[in-house]
Parts: structure tokens; sequence; C-alpha cells
């Protein structure tokens, strides 16, 4: 069989081929499916590209040193009741080692909070010192997890949350502007990137304003709206999303970190921060 030069395909086939890709997003079915593919795909990039998982983890606040990643991992809580949570993260430096479990959604799937509260039990139950969570919610920072959960909860283990949109810009920044030194990891990385980037991969950014948007907009217009109508919260909280989004894709195309003014802090100037 004869094949074009210009990789488009047997000779008068006029379909594209679909180029060999380290995380294929081909075969994927189901949402369950897809969460397990993100969750080992990601983990996997972190621990094998250092400059990528050293720059997310210091995000979440970790410590440097050696990373290790896994997934799928068995635990079983203080009565017996088996869980699988998507994941762990250790990072090991001498005789200190620091672990967090990972909780991971994609789609529009929601972080349920029942779950995480459950899994911040184990996280102290097993001696771990933090819990990650991603999902397409976006925060302002890794610090504004997107779920309640009782606080009491937090005194021994921190709640840390990456959206996946976070997540792709942070491996641009490091693949485009910052660099990896070594070419086989940068071409990991960028495999990740272009997983990441697929619409089948679950990862997406920011969709839409919510169902209230049309009613609190108009409602806007017409000067009728008031601060305890339906919907204007959900409004509120989808609008600093957006912003957000802006600056996360800012920053993927400069290079540089790009932070929305926190409401009230006229002293916080929008603008790059070096990456």
């Amino acid at each position: 069989m004869g094949v074009a030069g210009n990789g488009n395909g047997a000779s008068g086939d006029p379909k594209p081929w679909m180029p060999a890709r380290l995380i294929p997003v081909a075969g994927i079915r189901g949402q369950e499916e897809q969460e397990i593919r993100a969750a080992s795909s990601l983990l996997a990039v972190m621990g094998a590209v250092d400059e990528f998982g050293r720059a997310l983890l210091k995000e979440i606040g970790a410590p440097a040193g050696r990373i290790s990643t896994f997934t799928e991992i068995p635990l079983r809580d203080s009565e017996g009741k088996a869980w699988r949570p998507d994941g762990a993260i250790a990072v090991e430096r001498g005789k200190t080692s620091w672990k967090c479990l990972v909780e991971v959604k994609t789609g529009n799937a929601p972080l349920d909070a029942n779950q995480i509260s459950t899994y911040l039990d184990l996280a102290r139950e097993q001696g771990f010192q933090a819990l990650l969570t991603i999902s397409n919610q976006i925060s302002n920072s890794p610090a504004d997890v997107p779920v309640t959960v009782d606080r009491r909860k937090l005194r021994t283990v921190q709640m840390r949350h990456l959206s996946w949109w976070r997540i792709l810009t942070e491996a641009i920044m490091q693949h485009q502007h910052r660099g990896v030194r070594d070419p086989d990891q940068a071409w990991i990385l960028g495999e990740l990137i272009a997983y990441l980037e697929h619409e089948k991969s679950g990862a997406v950014g920011f969709e839409d304003m919510g169902q209230s948007w049309v009613q609190v907009r108009n409602a806007a217009r017409d000067g009728t709206i008031r601060g305890n109508d339906p919907g204007v919260q959900d409004v509120v909280e989808r609008w600093e999303q957006f912003v957000e989004y802006l600056c996360l894709g800012l920053s993927q195309d400069l290079g540089s970190r790009w932070r929305q003014r926190s409401r009230g802090r006229e002293t916080d100037k929008p603008g790059p921060t070096p990456c």
C-alpha cells in the first residue's frame, strides 16, 4: 500500500491519519474510564518530567524532593471498609516524606462533598499530609477548594485543588516558556499537553455562565436585580471562574503569571508576575 508523503494517508484516501500518541484518546468509554486515564497520565508525567512535577507540586505547597506517583490505590478505613482513591503522590527528601491523596473528576462532574470528607478521614488515618482534588471547576488559587467540608477535618490534613485548566497552563508554561532540559522529558510533556487539549480527555476550560445567566443579565440591564435574587450567587461565582480562566489563558500565551485582582483590595493591581 502506498503512503502519501504529506502524511494524509494512503494514496487516494482523503482522510488524514491519526498521529500515534503516547497517551491516546481513542477507546475512552464513559466518564469512569476517562477519569482513570486522565489521572494515570497526569501522575505518570509528574513523576517522569522533573521540572513539571516540581512546579505543579510547588503550586499546592509540597516540599521539593524525589517524586513518586501511584494510581488506584487500595485503602481501608478505621472500620475496615475498602476505598480506592484515584491516586497518591509521595515526595521524599532525605529522611522526610510528604504524602498526598488525589481525587480526580473530568467533564461536568463536580466534586462530591461526602466522598471528599471520607478521603480526608482516610488521609488522616493513613498518615497523609494532604488531599489534592482535580476537576474542571476553576478556582482562584489551589487553596480555594470548590467544595465545602467540615473545617475540623483540615486540622492535620491540607486540602488543595487544581483545575484541569490550571494544570494545562502549568504544562504549557513549562514546555514552551521555561523549558525542559531533557529532550525526551520535553516530548513526554508535549504528549500530555496534546492529550489534555483533546475534547475527549474530559479536561476542559470554561464552558458557559450557567442556566441563570440570561435571567440575571436581563435583570441587571433593567435595573431590577437584587443581591438575594435566585441565581445571582451562581453567576458571580461563574464570572470569577471566567476571569481566572482568562488569566490562565494569558499565562499560557505570554509565559508569565497573570492573576485577577481580589475584591476590595485596590492595591492589588492585575498584571503579570515572574514565572
